[in-house]
């Protein structure tokens, strides 16, 4: 849940606002006008951590109404940590979306405990269509079972859960067990 305030300020008064630990953000969508608001930093990214890009996020506007948004993106300074700017996007929540969701790796390939192979992670994420309520946290892919060298897991490896549909190539690589490079001297 994030609480939100009116309307942002352009210009000076924004930057002021920055260094008051204040962040602009817009909030746009199904059946809304875009719709400036301001959001408090260090909330916006506590909630951030534990929602990514791929779960609704609860804003309160003036303590009494409650939309579902997604983070859609997040701007930040070339110098300066967090973001400068943030867009929410505001989902029919009965129509499906399209987002791309995490793979992360977990566990350890047996050849590249062995020092014989290295581990080649070439799709980072996956693209799905489903509703906004069943989009999956991330894809987790254990390596363990890719045992050898040349070992591989394709996008139709992924377990991807009901009512989720991928969009991307099922033949398309997500992490391959390659041969060791050896160290030129």
């Amino acid at each position: 849940m994030l609480h939100v305030a009116g309307p942002d300020p352009l210009g000076k008064r924004s930057r002021r606002m920055l260094r008051e630990g204040k962040v602009p953000a817009i909030v746009y969508g199904y059946n809304t006008e875009p719709m400036p608001v301001t959001l408090d930093r260090l909330e916006f990214q506590k909630v951030f951590v534990k929602s990514g890009r791929t779960h609704l996020v609860d804003l309160v506007f003036d303590g009494d109404r409650t939309e579902k948004v997604l983070v859609r993106e997040i701007q930040t300074h070339p110098r300066r940590l967090g973001p400068i700017h943030v867009d929410f996007y505001q989902p029919n929540l009965q129509e499906k979306i399209q987002v791309e969701v995490p793979v992360h790796l977990t566990g350890e390939s047996a050849a590249v405990k062995r020092g014989d192979g290295d581990v080649l992670h070439t799709l980072h994420e996956v693209r799905v269509e489903c509703l906004p309520s069943e989009i999956p946290e991330s894809f987790e892919v254990d390596l363990t079972p890719l045992e050898d060298v040349e070992s591989e897991l394709r996008v139709a490896g992924l377990k991807v859960p009901a009512g989720v549909e991928g969009l991307d190539d099922p033949d398309e690589l997500v992490v391959k067990i390659v041969h060791k490079r050896g160290r030129k001297v």
